[in-house]
């Protein structure tokens, strides 16, 4: 008997057998999710089935891409001309500061630079908004700074290709976020 059990070890697996053991394991986990699904409640079971397909329908759908009523038409004129300063008052006794940022250069810098007071760069930085924070300063942005005359910041505007960013103006120890110089 040892022998018949061992000539059918040494036989081939036929092509039905190898699919049956390599299919074995999903059909387990198949047979497994079924029983399971038995013990789910009736209600639960139609809630499923009618929830489902409506799940994947919405998923699935991309509502048309809504046509203009009317043509676009138009005309919209910008100037090309340079760059041209705009005026910002400058308290008795103060400066105009503007410096076009480079590759590197920080707020925090520049307040080295002009010998600014860091307690300024604190509340500057209390002041921003988070949208749009001055830690995120890019070159080529042009900053404008107005010193007063006892050295302390005044104004602060960041420009980018000459579209206002932001722009703060001292309010006693403090500085406010202002849409106008």
């Amino acid at each position: 008997m040892s022998k018949r059990k061992t000539m059918k070890r040494n036989q081939p697996q036929s092509l039905l057998s190898k699919i049956n053991a390599i299919t074995l394991p999903a059909r387990k986990g198949i047979g497994r999710g079924l029983r399971a699904w038995q013990r789910v409640p009736t209600l639960h079971k139609l809630g499923l089935l009618l929830l489902t397909p409506l799940w994947l329908g919405l998923l699935a759908w991309q509502p048309a891409a809504k046509t203009p009523e009317a043509q676009i038409s138009g005309r919209l004129t910008l100037s090309v001309a340079a760059n041209e300063t705009r005026e910002i008052p400058v308290p008795n006794g103060g400066q105009r500061l503007d410096h076009t940022l480079t590759q590197g250069e920080t707020l925090a810098a520049l307040f080295r630079q002009w010998q600014l007071p860091s307690r300024d760069l604190i509340a500057l930085i209390r002041a921003e908004p988070s949208y749009q924070p001055l830690s995120n300063l890019k070159a080529g942005q042009d900053i404008t700074a107005v010193i007063n005359a006892k050295g302390e910041l005044h104004y602060l505007e960041v420009n980018d290709h000459g579209r206002l960013l932001n722009a703060f103006r001292r309010m006693g120890q403090e500085f406010s976020l202002v849409t106008t110089p």
